[in-house]
């Protein structure tokens, strides 16, 4: 492993990751940032399937493509009903209303695909509402409820809890079952800086749990964000990490 002997439960390096995750402030926010308009950001805050559709959306395409994806779908279709969405339109129309240039997403058959049986699947299971999926639900059975769903893996389930409980004010009691998502960027400083051996999602997981017991999945948008900015593939800026000196490839060029 690494310098702190074989156990990364540090105060210092979860104080530091911390630190550094406040002063990235807003700017890459979904929810609270720039990259959407205030029509689209208003539209997730506000229609629990629209936060349900961006997180499917959120895929292959930056950020702000797949999370005003719901909103641009809703103006095309001229409403965002999940009734209508069923009984009005079959799969192949949602997927050319998604093709329709400009495209809503780089792969609209499968994206078209995937919300089509998202809001069959709402309508069958949760009454039209996306909202009874985490309303009064611990993280263990968002998780599982939402990976149910056609086009959501793990990693795109523990994202979503964390921002229904960062960003939309939903009481989850068990953030300890709360992941770290399984990303590139994090993947890469796991193992460069010692954190775990295999690239698994498992020894990620239990790494990051490691680090921050309490609430693991805090930590994804500190180490997101330093795997694409200073952690990066090549020539890692070391010198500015604020984690270096619990890296065991520190200074490595």
């Amino acid at each position: 492993m690494n310098e702190l002997g074989g156990s990364i439960t540090n105060p210092n390096l979860l104080d530091a990751l911390l630190t550094y995750e406040k002063a990235l402030g807003t700017t890459e926010n979904i929810f609270k940032g720039d990259l959407l308009s205030e029509a689209e950001r208003d539209f997730l805050l506000n229609d629990p399937n629209a936060f349900l559709f961006g997180q499917i959306a959120d895929q292959s395409v930056r950020a702000e493509t797949a999370w005003s994806l719901p909103y641009k779908l809703s103006q095309r279709l001229g409403h965002f009903s999940m009734e209508s969405i069923i009984s009005d339109y079959t799969m192949e129309d949602i997927q050319n209303v998604l093709k329709y240039k400009p495209s809503l997403h780089r792969y609209p058959g499968s994206m078209g695909r995937y919300l089509w049986l998202a809001a069959e699947k709402l309508l069958s299971e949760y009454h039209g509402s996306a909202k009874e999926i985490w309303e009064d639900a611990t993280a263990q059975m968002i998780v599982e409820r939402l990976e149910q769903f056609v086009g959501i893996s793990h990693k795109k389930a523990s994202l979503a809890c964390l921002l229904l409980w960062r960003d939309l004010d939903v009481d989850i009691p068990d953030k300890q079952n709360i992941d770290i998502i399984y990303d590139v960027h994090i993947r890469r400083i796991f193992l460069r800086a010692g954190f775990c051996e295999k690239d698994t999602q498992r020894e990620v997981i239990a790494a990051a749990k490691r680090i921050n017991p309490e609430f693991p999945g805090y930590l994804t948008s500190a180490f997101w964000a330093l795997g694409r900015e200073i952690c990066r593939p090549t020539e890692p800026r070391c010198e500015v990490c604020p984690i270096s000196l619990y890296c065991k490839n520190r200074y490595l060029k």
